[in-house]
């Protein structure tokens, strides 16, 4: 299999622990989707949008909750991130759920505040996203209080999503991870200490 994305993105960050949690082989294509040509991903997903992973049989799936989905409708006995079913599973989806949706304002903000020329930045919407990714961080740090470490003793998918969408916004925007927030911290550190987090942790283009 190939993951198609960039080294900052959280949502190929997830995608790939997943996999390596999940033990299974395959390759990364750095990806810039910034580019006028999008880093030539349109062939595999005409959106432009990573992460893209590239089955075996050459079938190119898109979207981070469809691509764990199907590695967990796949994965072999004791490797599912998520519970199968019931309103565990509900929880659990929900959280990730909150953290994508943290995630997916803090890249909001890297294209508003980063990305776009300082002439046509508009303060009021960069406040309104960094307020969102705030109260996004305290919501994860009180899910955080009750989250099941360990599923076959690696984190679960929740908790993937959770430390994902920390280590991007710690990385991208610095200056919105200073207020404490210890349980979320303490989680991103428990799991930056396995192989498969510190090996894909987000780097800034």
């Amino acid at each position: 299999m190939i993951l198609f994305g960039g080294r900052l993105s959280p949502f190929v960050r997830r995608v790939a622990i997943s996999l390596t949690l999940q033990g299974r082989y395959f390759e990364r294509q750095i990806v810039n989707v910034l580019q006028s040509d999008f880093g030539g991903i349109t062939d595999a997903n005409p959106l432009g949008r990573v992460p893209v992973l590239r089955l075996d049989d050459g079938m190119d799936l898109i979207e981070t909750s469809a691509i764990i989905d199907y590695l967990d409708q796949t994965a072999a006995e004791g490797k599912r991130l998520f519970p199968a079913d019931g309103l565990s599973r509900i929880a659990h989806l929900q959280i990730a759920g909150y953290a994508n949706g943290v995630a997916e304002k803090g890249v909001a903000l890297v294209y508003e505040a980063i990305r776009r020329p300082p002439e046509f930045q508009w303060p009021d919407w960069r406040a309104r996203l960094s307020q969102q990714i705030t109260a996004g961080l305290d919501h994860l740090e009180t899910l955080a209080t009750s989250a099941e470490w360990l599923a076959n003793d690696y984190p679960r998918g929740a908790i993937i999503a959770m430390v994902c969408a920390h280590d991007f916004i710690a990385t991208a925007h610095p200056a919105l991870v200073q207020q404490p927030r210890p349980v979320l911290a303490a989680l991103s550190a428990k799991a930056n200490a396995l192989p498969a987090f510190a090996a894909s942790y987000p780097v800034m283009a």
